[in-house]
Order: structure tokens, then C-alpha cells, then sequence
């Protein structure tokens, strides 16, 4: 039954939805406070927002997904295949990925970058890997110079040690540093698992990076020397080349903005982490000195 729960400690939810946020035995905020729960809409502005825990944002046929609604109001998005619905995740609908043929995708090219700034977050679960480019997400710009990325696997062979893959000629790379691609060194990605991956490109505090579970997946470079193109087509369990993954996808936000206030502050990054955590029962794969390890971010 859904019901919210008071106590001395504060507010408790099970299986409710708070301004379109849902939760499930969640603490949110102290009984008498003025505090609300963050969200990705609350002081930032989305530019891709796809939840499966959200029902009223897609359309089954049975458990086959049939249509998928871009919250941001961004993107319209077309279901390749026939991925389904039905796994849950903490009690929270997740969508299912065979890794032939089924993905999400953008039918148009938006804004999805500005001034070079732009990050984006999600929770997925990968279940197999047959490309070293197998890709959780990847943008794919039409516009020349052609500067876009990829977040991917690095191995063809069902492990997931991770790389960023980035587009951009020898002239023109985004990162000189990084070139082409920057392999994930200190994090990597564990099969049948879910995971919140984010990375960030942040042209303001020239910095480049990806975060596994709230840990940096390598030294972020401070390297950022040609913006990503602004206009990009999203791609959601489908990297560049058009080939898909195999595993599940619970939620996936993106931002043309700084991932926090100033500099290379990841503020606003961390409070996603946190959310995506809370939300989704994946608190226990936050570091100990996480700010959220222990309670949602508010606004």
C-alpha cells in the first residue's frame, strides 16, 4: 500500500511519488523542516530526462515498450525493437535490453551542450558485452566539426573495465590529453549489477570526467580544448556505430550546464548521485564520504 510514515526522525516513503520524484523506504526529510527532496528539475535545468520508474512518460503493448516520453520535453524518442518492462529494482519499473536491436533513440538533433558545458547520469545494469563500444549512452552530433562521445565498455567479452569514447579529428579533438578514447582506471563496472554512471564536460573549469557509484573512474583531465558540438542525438543503450547492449536502464538525466556552481565544483552532480542512490536502492555502492551517503539531497 503506498502511505508516508512520520516520525521524530522525519519522513519516510513507500512506493509514492513527491512532484513527479518517487521513492521507496526512503528518508526524506525531517518531520517540521522546510526542505524538500531534490530532483532533477529543482534548480538546474534538464535536457534529457528518461524514467522508467515514471509510468506516465511510456506505453506498453503487454510488457513490450511501445512509446517513451522525453520528461525534459526535449526529445521525442523512438523504441527500437521490442525492449520490455516488468524488472523492477528496488520496486521501481526498469526497462530490458536484449542487445539485438533494442534501444531508445532521439528522432531529432537538440541542444544538449552550452558554452562546451554538459553532464549527464544514469542508473544501468549491463548483462553482456560483445564490443569493445558496447555503449550505455552516446551522443551523436550532425554538425561539422563532428565532437561528440560515448560512454562504453572496452571489452568485447562480457566484462566491463569501461572507457570514454571520444569523436573529433587530430586537429580538432575535444581533449589532446585524451584523444580518441580515456580507459577507466580506478573503477569499473560489475556484470547483472546496477550502477549510476555520470561523466561531465566542463569547458568553464576545463575538465573532463567520469564517476562510477560516486568515484572518479580516472584522474579527470583538465584538458578540454574544443567544445562538444552543441546540437546532439541521443542514444540509450546504442553507441555510435547503431549497436546495442544488452542489459537494463532504470533512469537517465542530462544538463547543458556545469555539473556544480563554479570551477571544477561537482556539486550538482553529487546531489544527482544522491538522488539516483536513494531512489533506486543503490546507497551502499556510495563511498563512506559521499555528502549523500546517508540522507537524499534537498533542495
Amino acid at each position: 500500500m503506498d502511505r508516508r510514515i512520520n516520525t521524530a526522525q522525519g519522513i519516510y516513503f513507500n512506493n509514492v511519488s513527491v512532484d513527479g520524484v518517487y521513492y521507496n523506504n526512503e528518508h526524506i526529510w525531517p518531520t517540521g523542516s522546510a526542505s524538500t527532496p531534490w530532483s532533477p528539475s529543482t534548480d538546474i535545468t534538464t535536457v534529457a530526462w528518461i524514467d522508467a520508474s515514471d509510468s506516465s512518460n511510456y506505453s506498453t503493448s503487454g510488457t513490450t515498450l511501445t512509446s517513451v516520453t522525453d520528461k525534459a520535453g526535449t526529445y521525442t524518442m523512438t523504441v527500437g525493437g521490442t525492449p520490455t518492462t516488468g524488472n523492477t529494482q528496488n520496486g521501481l519499473n526498469v526497462f530490458d535490453f536484449n542487445g539485438s536491436n533494442e534501444y531508445l533513440q532521439s528522432t531529432t538533433y537538440s541542444t544538449q551542450v552550452s558554452s562546451g558545458n554538459h553532464w549527464a547520469i544514469g542508473v544501468f545494469r549491463f548483462e553482456g558485452t560483445n564490443s569493445t563500444q558496447d555503449s550505455l549512452w552516446s551522443y551523436e552530433t550532425n554538425q561539422s566539426p563532428k565532437r561528440d562521445y560515448a560512454i562504453s565498455s572496452g571489452n568485447s567479452s562480457n566484462s566491463w573495465p569501461g572507457e570514454l569514447d571520444l569523436d573529433g579529428l587530430f586537429t580538432n579533438r575535444i581533449s589532446t590529453t585524451i584523444g580518441n578514447l580515456e580507459l577507466w582506471d580506478d573503477k569499473s563496472l560489475t556484470r547483472n549489477q546496477y550502477h549510476i554512471v555520470a561523466c561531465w564536460f566542463n569547458k568553464s573549469g576545463n575538465q573532463i570526467g567520469v564517476r562510477v557509484d560516486g568515484t572518479n573512474a580516472f584522474t579527470p583531465v583538465n584538458d578540454y580544448d574544443n567544445s562538444l558540438s552543441p546540437n546532439q542525438e541521443l542514444r540509450l543503450m546504442r553507441n555510435r556505430s547503431s549497436q546495442e547492449l544488452d542489459g537494463k536502464m532504470g533512469e537517465f538525466v542530462a544538463f547543458a550546464s556545469m555539473p556544480g556552481t563554479n570551477g571544477t565544483d561537482i556539486s550538482y552532480l553529487e546531489k544527482a548521485e544522491g538522488y539516483l542512490a536513494h531512489k533506486w536502492g543503490l546507497t551502499g555502492r556510495l563511498p563512506s564520504n559521499h555528502p549523500y551517503k546517508n540522507t537524499p539531497p534537498t533542495a
